[in-house]
This record gives C-alpha cells, structure tokens and sequence, in this order.
C-alpha cells in the first residue's frame, strides 16, 4: 500500500498459534534503492518480492534494513533478504545478541513457533544508537531514537526528509496485548516521542498510519493505558497481599477488562514483570 510518494506499507499477517492470528507492518522506503524497516516474520520476503516486482523493483535492490527490534515477526524474514541483496543490518546493540543467534533469543524469550516465525540468524552490520544520522542515500536521512520498553533495544526512525516517524511497537495499543519488556521505560519512551518536532506521520508496525493530530491522541491514549496498568498492578497488590502471583496475573486480567488474555504468553510474561517489580520494591 502506498503511503506517500517514496514509501510504501506491507501488512503481514501471521499465527502465533493455531488460536492466536497476528499482524505486524513493514515499510518500505524507496529511492535510488531500496530500504526496509523491519522484515515481518519468517515467509515475507515472498510478499516483499512480489510487491516490488508490482512496482517495476526487485528484492535484489534493497540496500539498508533497519530494524526496531528484534522480535520475530520484526526480524523473521531477515536471513532471507540479506540472502538475496547482501544489503547492510541496522539495530541497537542490545538487539544484536538475538538477531545474531536466535536460539539465545528463544532461551530467553521462549514463545509458541518461535522457529515457525523466524527462519535463521543474520548478522548486524552496524549498531546505532540515539541520535545517530543514518543516511543511505540522498534524500533518505534516518535519525535514529532509542525507545526502549517494549524490549531492551527497541527503536523508532524518524525519516527527517518526510518527517515521518516509524515507531515499531512502542506505541501500544488500547484493548490489545500490552507487551514490554519494562512498564516504566515504555512509559518514558511514549513521553519521549510524544515531545519530538518536526513529526508530520505516525509510521507503527501494529496500527495504521496517522497524521500528527491523531498520532499524539494515540500516544496520550498509550500512555494512559500503561500508567493505568501500573496503578492497576499496584491497587492488586495492595488488595491481596496474601494471593500467590498466579492469583494477582488473573486479577490483574480482570480488572484490566483483559480476562481473555490472563492466559495468553505474552501477557503473562509483560504483567508477570511489573508484578515481580513491585513484589521486589523496584
């Protein structure tokens, strides 16, 4: 789907499970060459090749991947792509140890088809952090913003040029599965990107494109959202101090209005964190 002249968007949709149906979007960013931000899950450079073909380009064109994070359903088509084009890797440091080996990835983030979702491990040709200017060709200048939270490394790309802003997944979604890897940074990554200049797009790659206007709406609702599961965690706790944890996660569930989710694996593990926080004091 065309975005604006130059850019392009890619819903990918996937199975976690049998039960549970996913969707991620990728973006790709077209000039001399071709550049992608993330690659969706293990399969996608099929769909990435036959949307190019549509457009008179081809996979062996894409010159730079830039990558939010290192899920896989962020990263699981990366082996292939690099393949092809031998196109250079962006990502944060502290991504790096999962996309270049991925069964530590699964050791440590075990989820269901984990090796369905990703096909293999990439190398990282180059790590970024905060404020780098990365610029693959002209025109297409990225300024690269740490917006940990969602993972350890997790970042946004702000194309300077189109002032358009592609925020991964740190920006949850109401209603949805709240996935971090950390509440409190997640918090301060959405007051961090709330506050940038010069955004005229909102780019996630779990929710559709919008303007500056509705961007920010989402943003303050996310934000809302976060801080009320916190206070929600909290009031738990507070409530049923003597309730082991798997009691506090299914009370958690409910009084978030999210029951149908208290046993899903990436709920329990976000949830399960902030109730260990707070058990901890943190």
């Amino acid at each position: 789907m065309r975005i604006l002249d130059g850019l392009h968007r890619l819903k990918i949709v996937f199975n976690v499970t049998e039960d549970i149906e996913r969707s991620v979007y990728l973006y790709l960013l077209l000039g001399e060459k071709v550049h992608l931000i993330d690659t969706g899950v293990a399969g996608s450079e099929v769909r990435i090749a036959e949307y190019l073909a549509a457009l008179g380009r081809n996979s062996k064109e894409i010159d730079s991947i830039f990558i939010t994070h290192a899920h896989p359903d962020h990263i699981g088509s990366l082996y292939a792509l690099r393949k092809e084009s031998d196109c250079t890797i962006y990502a944060h440091d502290s991504e790096k140890s999962w996309i270049e080996d991925i069964d530590v990835q699964y050791k440590e983030r075990p989820i269901p088809n984990f090796y369905g979702l990703v096909a293999a491990s990439a190398p990282v040709d180059v790590t970024v952090s905060d404020g780098d200017i990365l610029s693959p060709e002209p025109g297409i200048s990225i300024r690269v913003i740490e917006t940990s939270g969602h993972s350890q490394g997790s970042l946004s790309f702000h194309w300077l040029e189109k002032q358009i802003l592609f925020t991964g997944d740190a920006v949850p979604v109401a209603g949805d599965i709240p996935i971090f890897s950390n509440l409190r940074d997640s918090i301060e990554s959405l007051k961090k990107i709330r506050s940038l200049p010069a955004v005229k797009y909102y780019a996630p790659a779990w929710d559709e494109v919008c303007d500056s206007g509705d961007g920010k709406r989402n943003l303050d609702a996310a934000l809302a959202c976060l801080q009320g599961i916190a206070a929600t965690v909290k009031d738990v706790l507070s409530r049923n101090t003597d309730a082991s944890r798997e009691e506090i996660l299914t009370a958690t569930a409910l009084a978030l209005n999210l029951r149908h989710l208290s046993k899903h694996p990436l709920f329990r593990k976000s949830i399960g964190g902030v109730i260990d926080q707070a058990l901890q004091g943190c």
